[in-house]
């Protein structure tokens, strides 16, 4: 048995530890813009729903850069207006991931390096990248400040941001508003450098009631 106590190793090596094992794991591909008109894009992995009422979904984003110690573009962009944009990242967009994650200055357009297209939005202030199908407008509701103050791998906010407008692409979605998750084609992260296309291996299984299985004596099966 292989015992793995964070507290003693270095903040980095217990990220990596939590980042290797809990996988895979969506990436929000967040876009910005900062006050100069350069739009800024970045992949966030650490990102979940939260709750359907109201929508909310949760961003863990690094307190600092790695380079320089200043705050994150993104941070700075969506904290000054309040707003920000998940744009669900797919197998379109997966050559560029790491691209988007570099620490380019700030006069710098990830999305002009990668190739993406900047579009307005319906409901926030900064823009939506069109080679993503699915995009989350979302505005702050609540940050929390974690970990411990100007060490790597330690400072993050926490942000719980309630999602005002889901934007999809039709070839995605039914008009009844069920997405097909072969369609979207997300891409997952794994243990570095590691990324997965989720629906390679995609299976369903059924969802029954207690009440069900005790009148049937049947287990839930595989989904076809």
């Amino acid at each position: 048995m292989i015992v793995f106590e964070p507290s003693e190793h270095t903040p980095g090596k217990a990220q990596g530890m939590l980042s290797s094992l809990i996988v895979p794991r969506p990436i929000a591909m967040i876009s910005t813009e900062s006050e100069d008109g350069v739009v800024n894009v970045a992949p966030y992995s650490y990102f979940c729903p939260v709750t359907g009422s109201p929508a909310l979904v949760a961003v863990t984003i690094g307190g600092r850069r790695e380079g320089d110690g200043a705050p994150k573009h993104t941070w700075e962009n969506a904290t000054r207006t309040g707003d920000f944009v998940i744009n669900i990242t797919t197998a379109a967009m997966m050559e560029h991931i790491e691209i988007a994650a570099m620490e380019f200055p700030a006069d710098v357009s990830e999305s002009e390096i990668a190739g993406w297209t900047p579009i307005p939005s319906q409901k926030v202030s900064h823009p939506s990248i069109a080679e993503s199908p699915a995009h989350l407008e979302c505005k702050i509701h609540q940050v929390v400040d974690l970990g411990l103050s100007e060490v790597h791998h330690s400072t993050v906010h926490l942000v719980v941001a309630e999602v005002v407008c889901v934007v999809m692409d039709e070839s995605i979605c039914t008009p009844d508003y069920k997405v097909d998750v072969r369609a979207l084609q997300p891409i997952g992260r794994m243990t570095f450098p590691y990324f997965t296309e989720a629906v390679e291996g995609l299976y369903g299984l059924e969802r029954i009631s207690y009440a069900q299985y005790a009148e049937s004596g049947m287990l839930p099966g595989r989904v076809e």
